[in-house]
């Protein structure tokens, strides 16, 4: 559950984002409205699921917080984040919101959404004003997004997902994919395959992978192991899909270094290629290069698929 700053009533932070830094969150829907009932969201389970648009909070009262309390919040801070305790974009003066709050933040301005409501084309034009909008495509099947995201009835994913690559085609700002892994439920190669086919249709700058890493709105949301966690990301990876090698999603690994140890535990659970070991750990390729030139060649199998070399320790 998200803890709003020193008694605010729309603001909480700044807190360590996984996926964009030290952020500062501006929550503009109030608890717990959403369009979805998501198995593992952290805020908790859906008390009102609807995909209409309303106002919730005169937005005059959050620019006015948000600009009193801006100053003293924004040392060291990476980005300002429209998010919370609902779906953002559910809320009528989301555009204002964002156009108001860039005139006074002096680092990015994002939103994280849930991309239901891509379908609407207003909502695509008040996105378009973000700096960096992070939506989510966590299936690509009907039956699958009903059993990890519980939607309104209304709601289609395979029109969200086409919605979804018409923003990313027209959006010029940073589009970030996050895909979130379920075990039993979309953790399969059928699903992440069709995921990437849509992917693959997107302007984006990154995907990242993630799982269960705090308590979920319903028990039946497991985490999938990081072992898992880094074969979905070759996965989609060897299918032309740029991962975002982050560390907390990859819980036993460090992004931007590697040491000996760590590329040889990786190889040892799957064969690599040198471009698989780089995306892993953030390091140039010529660094992994270096680091595979010091383990003994009789521990070192190298399989050739298609011209290319994959490492795998004996």
């Amino acid at each position: 559950m998200y803890v709003k700053t020193n008694g605010y009533k729309f603001l909480f932070g700044p807190v360590p984002s996984r996926r964009l830094g030290r952020s500062l969150g501006v929550d503009i829907v109030p608890s717990k409205v959403c369009s979805l009932n998501c198995i593992y969201c952290e805020v908790g389970r859906t008390t009102l699921c609807e995909v209409s648009r309303r106002r919730f909070n005169n937005p005059e009262n959050i620019i006015d917080e948000f600009s009193q309390c801006y100053p003293s919040l924004e040392h060291g801070l990476d980005i300002v984040t429209i998010t919370g305790s609902g779906e953002p974009t559910l809320c009528s003066d989301m555009g204002y919101l964002i156009r108001e709050i860039k005139k006074i933040s002096k680092v990015p301005v994002g939103v994280l959404t849930n991309s239901t409501l891509f379908t609407d084309p207003k909502v695509r034009e008040e996105l378009m004003e973000a700096d960096v909008v992070v939506p989510s495509i966590d299936a690509a099947t009907q039956e699958t997004f009903k059993k990890v995201c519980i939607p309104h009835p209304s709601l289609n994913i395979e029109d969200i997902n086409e919605a979804v690559v018409t923003f990313s085609n027209e959006y010029k700002g940073r589009l970030l994919i996050e895909i979130l892994l379920c075990e039993g439920i979309n953790d399969n190669f059928e699903e992440l395959g069709k995921i990437a086919d849509i992917i693959k249709r997107c302007r984006y700058e990154k995907v990242q992978l993630n799982t269960v890493h705090r308590p979920p709105a319903f028990s039946s949301a497991k985490a999938v192991g990081s072992s898992f966690l880094l074969e979905a990301a070759l996965f989609l990876s060897q299918r032309g899909i740029k991962v975002e090698p982050v560390s907390n999603y990859i819980k036993d690994f460090s992004g931007g270094s590697m040491t000996r140890a760590e590329l040889e535990r990786l190889i040892s659970m799957r064969p690599c290629s040198v471009s698989d070991i780089s995306m892993v750990f953030g390091v140039p390729k010529a660094d992994v290069e270096t680091v595979l030139a010091e383990i003994p060649a009789e521990h070192l199998e190298i399989r050739d698929m298609d011209g290319v070399n994959f490492y795998f320790m004996k």
